[in-house]
């Protein structure tokens, strides 16, 4: 009833938005296998872009993947320090990794 009429903003009319960055970090992750390691070190990589580039993320797409350091670790358990021995890995993976991110090159600001 008593509604306003939504603000119409011309700025970005016929604009061309869409911006794209190749973006290179360093991520050190652990698991208790090497799938588990990896999806972890792509998860963390995944949160860090979102936290270091303020805008709108359209696409990321991996484009190198380098393994700087990977460690194993072994472990050997028993049930009641004798019985039924089993053996744990646990995987350690530095790794550099370079993507490229594309966005929308507008921020909350611009309105």
């Amino acid at each position: 009833m008593f509604q306003k009429e939504p603000e119409k903003i011309e700025r970005f009319k016929d604009q061309q938005l869409l911006a794209e960055k190749k973006h290179e970090m360093t991520v050190k992750m652990t698991g208790n296998s090497l799938e588990n390691a990896v999806g972890n070190l792509f998860q963390v990589m995944r949160k860090q872009i979102f936290q270091e580039i303020p805008y709108p993320i359209i696409q990321m797409e991996t484009e190198e993947v380098y393994f700087q350091e990977v460690q194993v670790k072994r472990e050997t358990e028993r049930f009641m320090f004798l019985f039924m021995p089993r053996e744990k890995m646990y995987f350690t993976i530095t790794a550099k990794i370079i993507v490229n991110v594309k966005y929308l090159n507008i921020t909350k600001e611009d309105f």
